[in-house]
């Protein structure tokens, strides 16, 4: 009798602490995923469009080609009379098949301007933004098992990200964060040796963001530099689907295969910075990009300064050479200055340094968990992370990254007037089933506290 009242084996593997982990893990995610697509972005922005433009472009009519829609947007490449999006074309290519599928069982409803419509820049803006950004809090709030500070880990992991110009990309269909997340994976693998999986997708890095190449560039380096001719094989395997595929897809757009159509760009060029727009680092574009007020990566993302500051401790204490041979220092910094020396080192129209996106991503990912647990750690954190969300929050919910050029102190000049005028955005989904959009931020703010009182409870009974 006592035999027949015992659970069966299989009935107790479902309640495992690797399953619980699991469920836990997933919960998490969609908490953290629910948060980033709030808003999803359907604004009528030239970068944006550019890459719907290429999605509409190959469902509708099976060719790269956006002759079709090129008046809608700014940012293409004009090759031999025909129009083409300039925008690196991962994030693109990612985004297609759903569209297709979508347009195949008569979920998408042409519009004016054919399959280039609002629920396209929506969907790109959830693949591309929303998914990635929940992905990476994730991964980070993982890394911080081992943590001794006094705040929550998910708390650790969330906020300063939420708090930063990261969150105001998600839910917009961008390439950074998508980058930032497969450069992350990239360099967790490569912590890990695998040579080949974190050059694959370093490789997806750079065909989400061209820039990004002098990271797997500077990996070589540093094999070659400690003779890991093995590791180097590897990456040299792993790396280069990725970069046939580049040229493969530079060969239909310019019929050159290591010409990128970034350098056939038909409006707004700027020939002064150089080949395609970089030149030599300048000190107002490395201050700008890190202090300023206009597009400071320490202004918009504050918890990355406690992070740097960890950062600089860390390379004090570990020398030169160990600086050198890390994995993030020396390419994040080639990075900065790379940005720095571009024509249009500001980003155009953009809310904090976005072209940095990949920087704070894994400034933030390898430095939490490297916070000592000092009392003024724990002060500037909660400090920090609160002017953060603050100030994300309300370019969220109000102008998002729609901010002119011109405009050199934004959150001063056109965010602050925008909350007290309630000039709250209808870019948000509470809006779309009849609330008003301060009550759709009203919302979030509520379902932000709720999601945080709940990831800490969770925590607690784990």
């Amino acid at each position: 009798m006592m035999a027949d009242r015992m659970p069966s084996s299989a009935s107790m593997s479902i309640f495992t602490p690797m399953s619980t982990g699991w469920i836990r893990s997933l919960s998490v995610f969609v908490l953290l995923l629910a948060l980033c697509s709030w808003h999803l972005d359907d604004g009528r922005n030239a970068n944006t469009l550019s890459r719907a433009a290429m999605v509409a472009a190959i469902v509708e009519h099976g060719s790269l080609c956006i002759d079709a829609y090129h008046d809608l947007t700014e940012d293409k490449a004009l090759v031999a009379g025909h129009y083409y999006s300039e925008k690196a074309p991962l994030p693109a290519l990612i985004v297609t098949p759903f569209w297709w599928i979508a347009n195949k069982i008569g979920w998408v409803e042409p519009g004016e301007h054919g399959l280039l419509t609002y629920g396209l820049l929506r969907l790109g803006g959830f693949i591309c933004g929303s998914l990635p950004l929940a992905l990476i809090i994730l991964i980070t709030s993982r890394r911080l098992r081992g943590t001794t500070l006094p705040i929550p880990r998910s708390w650790l992991a969330a906020l300063p990200f939420l708090g930063s110009f990261l969150f105001v990309y998600s839910g917009s269909f961008h390439g950074h964060l998508l980058a930032a997340l497969m450069l992350l994976v990239a360099w967790r693998l490569r912590e890990r040796r695998s040579a080949l999986l974190s050059a694959f997708f370093a490789s997806g890095a750079v065909l989400c963001e061209y820039s990004l190449f002098v990271f797997p560039l500077i990996w070589l380096v540093q094999d070659a530099l400690q003779s890991r001719w093995k590791a180097i094989g590897a990456q040299v395997l792993g790396g280069l689907p990725g970069l046939l595929f580049l040229a493969f897809m530079n060969l239909l757009v310019t019929g050159k295969p290591w010409t990128l159509p970034y350098a056939e760009v038909a409006e707004h060029v700027d020939r002064s910075g150089g080949i395609l727009g970089l030149g030599t680092p300048s000190l107002e574009g490395f201050f700008g990009l890190l202090f300023g007020s206009f597009r400071g990566l320490f202004t918009h993302a504050p918890v990355t300064m406690l992070c740097a500051t960890v950062a600089l401790a860390w390379m004090w204490r570990n020398g030169l050479r160990r600086t050198m041979l890390h994995p993030l220092v020396v390419p994040s910094l080639l990075l900065v200055l790379m940005i720095a020396g571009h024509s249009m080192w500001w980003g155009g129209w953009a809310y904090g340094p976005r072209h940095l996106t990949s920087v704070a991503v894994l400034l933030l990912a390898a430095a939490l968990p490297r916070l000592p647990d000092r009392p003024w750690v724990d002060g500037a954190f909660v400090y920090l992370s609160i002017w953060g969300i603050l100030i994300a929050f309300a370019a969220k919910s109000t102008a998002w990254y729609s901010l002119p050029t011109d405009v050199k102190h934004p959150f001063s000049d056109l965010i602050l007037p925008a909350v007290f005028d309630r000039s709250f955005t209808v870019m948000q989904w509470p809006v779309d089933v009849g609330f008003s959009p301060i009550m759709g931020t009203a919302l979030f703010v509520v379902a932000f506290i709720a999601a945080m009182h709940f990831l800490r409870r969770t925590e607690s009974k784990a």
